[in-house]
């Protein structure tokens, strides 16, 4: 009952956090366009039949509430949206009507609404929350654990980076109860899944030595080559024997002294499994709390780097078929988001909010029928050309713009379905 209840609470957080992001971006398209006396017909938060549906007295624009929540829209005179029966309002305040560049301050305030609330989220993710180190070369120990006798807590050890792969002992040896023995390269993998689990159970693998190469910085091997990592299961395999260096209390960079510590890690049965002990180490994790000038200077840092990534991965989307395979919709986002509020906890929540906020504005600054970027593209051709597209022709393209996005929609639901769910 709790799993479900949940899970429940999971997907209505999801859903007011996108509809804080489409509230803001449609915001940005309300206020400007009220600003030039553009006639709003509706402000609307989602799509389909109307939930909520009002305007104040005397006000001329409706504020909806609408059943199915991914998206929103304000309905401007001079979209194409008929005016209410007996409703007569002058052409000048049309969006039409009202000058070039006011037209396109107001179709480019939805995405800088987007750009401003990621600011805003970075600033509090930033500010409001530690950030946290993670050390593979500093361990804490468990008080009882296997490592205990021959490791402390904080103890640092020599560990050779290969890109995301840290080589800690390339001499390492596999035991086997028929007295053979193989010799093994010991590595981490630092991909922090979550906070909550820092294990070296988690991170470490061990490879067999003479399989692996270090090519332009990256430990490589052969996947179709069977049994390159030894894993626990593997037939008649007893324990493992590796070396940490451990660097002396009284080593400096310039004076580097280090004592060999020697772990062995047995192969023991749990739950009618054959697994590595425990080894009771953790990856040394620290928290630290940035000044001001730093959580202001790693507010635009996360702005430039999120920025740079979505837009790197939309270049993937059209250079690289195969990068449509990572693409992820409203399913995938609902599952990450969530996933990453339990293992990291709502700072990074609230940073990943904000890197979906930039891809919004990025997003909808692209020049596809349906998007805010091809109105302004339309904008800047009639204002360049001195001549008006025809109604029909927009309103064509606009309809395939939009019912291409629907069905590409549609496709990323099902399969972040199949991907999620099944």
């Amino acid at each position: 009952m709790i799993n479900v209840l949940t899970i429940i609470g999971y997907i209505l957080l999801f859903i007011l956090c996108l509809s804080l992001l489409i509230m803001v971006h449609e915001a940005g398209h309300l206020a400007t366009a009220k600003l030039f006396n553009v006639y709003c017909l509706e402000y609307s938060i989602g799509f389909g039949p109307a939930l909520f549906h009002k305007k104040r007295k005397n006000g001329e624009t409706y504020f909806s509430i609408r059943a199915i929540p991914f998206g929103g829209y304000v309905s401007m005179y001079g979209e194409g949206v008929e005016l209410p029966e007996g409703t007569q309002i002058d052409a000048s305040r049309s969006l039409e009507g009202i000058k070039k560049w006011k037209r396109a301050i107001i179709l480019v305030s939805g995405v800088t609404m987007n750009a401003i609330l990621a600011l805003v989220l970075f600033f509090i993710s930033e500010t409001c929350f530690p950030k946290n180190d993670y050390y593979v070369n500093t361990v804490r120990v468990e008080s009882g654990s296997i490592c205990e006798t021959v490791l402390n807590n904080d103890d640092k050890f020599v560990v050779t980076q290969y890109d995301n792969v840290y080589v800690v002992d390339k001499n390492a040896v596999s035991y086997f109860s028929d007295n053979t023995t193989i010799d093994t390269t010991v590595a981490f993998q630092r991909a922090i899944t979550s906070t909550n689990d820092l294990s070296w159970n988690s991170f470490i693998h061990f490879y067999k030595t003479s399989e692996i190469s270090y090519v332009n910085n990256v430990l490589s091997y052969n996947p179709d080559q069977p049994n390159v990592e030894i894993t626990a299961d593997l037939n008649k395999l007893e324990k493992i024997e590796f070396i940490l260096k451990i660097y002396n209390e009284e080593s400096t960079p310039e004076n580097i002294i280090t004592h060999d510590a020697l772990i062995s890690l047995p192969v023991v049965e749990k739950e009618g499994k054959r697994v590595f002990e425990d080894f009771g180490v953790y990856l040394f994790h620290e928290e630290r709390w940035q000044s001001f000038g730093e959580s202001l200077k790693g507010t635009f840092v996360d702005f430039g780097n999120s920025s740079t990534a979505i837009v790197r991965g939309i270049g993937s989307l059209v250079t690289n078929p195969n990068a449509w395979k990572d693409a992820s919709g409203l399913v995938g986002i609902g599952f990450e988001t969530t996933s990453i509020l339990k293992n990291f906890g709502l700072g990074t929540f609230l940073y990943v909010w904000g890197l979906i906020s930039v891809n919004l504005a990025i997003v909808n600054l692209l020049p596809f029928p349906g998007l805010d970027g091809w109105q302004l593209l339309v904008t800047a051709i009639e204002g360049i050309s001195r001549k008006k597209i025809p109604e029909k022709v927009k309103n064509i393209v606009s309809f395939v713009g939009i019912a291409l996005l629907f069905i590409l929609m549609i496709v990323i639901v099902f399969k972040d379905v199949f991907t999620y769910i099944f």
